[in-house]
């Protein structure tokens, strides 16, 4: 046996097998899965707004929705690849759920234009509450996914996650509150969870280290 051997078997002596883990989409599908059939269920205990098949006839409401659910999805996969160190190569999809954001961003934009956006007064609304109420299951089980990974990038895993979650959040908030306006969709939909993922942002070394 050569040294380089001995040495190997020395290094090894101690490690015990370990499961490989799978790959990244059997990690993430079944999360979003069990995500969207909570936030739904939170829909309809929460109740459904009354004009849904009026607003499920409106291009402008689809386009919101379909926005957010590709930001969700595309944040979350991003979120499972990179829980793999260097995330097997495939660091382009960042790209995607970045570019969802600007044209959602973009879209928001020129209709807060259209419509003369006036930022109302801060204040509690109902809308804080549903939407944490949406998003607290879905974000814990999605952290606890992420901590079972091996992150070397935690805070753009702490982006995605928090990218995912609030799309989820925003659009199940879309099908309960009235209000179709982009100052209350910013404030009452946007906002809280901006906050929280700041928070989270500042801790990302702690909860995501391995």
């Amino acid at each position: 046996m050569s040294d380089i051997d001995k040495l190997i078997d020395d290094l090894a002596a101690d490690h015990k097998p370990v499961k490989k883990m799978p790959h990244p989409l059997l990690r993430v599908l079944p999360w979003f899965f069990v995500a969207s059939t909570y936030i739904a269920a939170v829909v309809f205990y929460l109740g459904i707004r009354p004009d849904i098949a009026m607003k499920l006839e409106d291009i402008y409401f689809l386009m919101d929705i379909g926005l957010m659910f590709f930001i969700a999805l595309s944040a979350a996969i991003c979120s499972a690849w990179t829980c793999v160190p260097d995330m097997r190569g495939h660091k382009w999809m960042i790209g995607v759920p970045f570019t969802m954001v600007f044209i959602f961003g973009l879209w928001t934009t020129i209709l807060a234009i259209s419509q003369g956006m006036e930022m109302p007064n801060l204040a509690w609304d109902h809308c804080y509450e549903d939407g944490m109420f949406m998003a607290v299951l879905p974000a814990t089980l999605l952290i606890f996914l992420t901590q079972k990974g091996a992150t070397t990038r935690p805070y753009l895993t702490a982006v995605m996650n928090v990218l995912s979650i609030s799309a989820l959040g925003y659009i199940g908030l879309r099908f309960t509150c009235i209000m179709d306006s982009i100052e209350h969709a910013f404030l009452m939909h946007i906002l809280p969870f901006v906050i929280f993922g700041t928070l989270l942002g500042f801790f990302a070394r702690r909860v995501y280290n391995w």
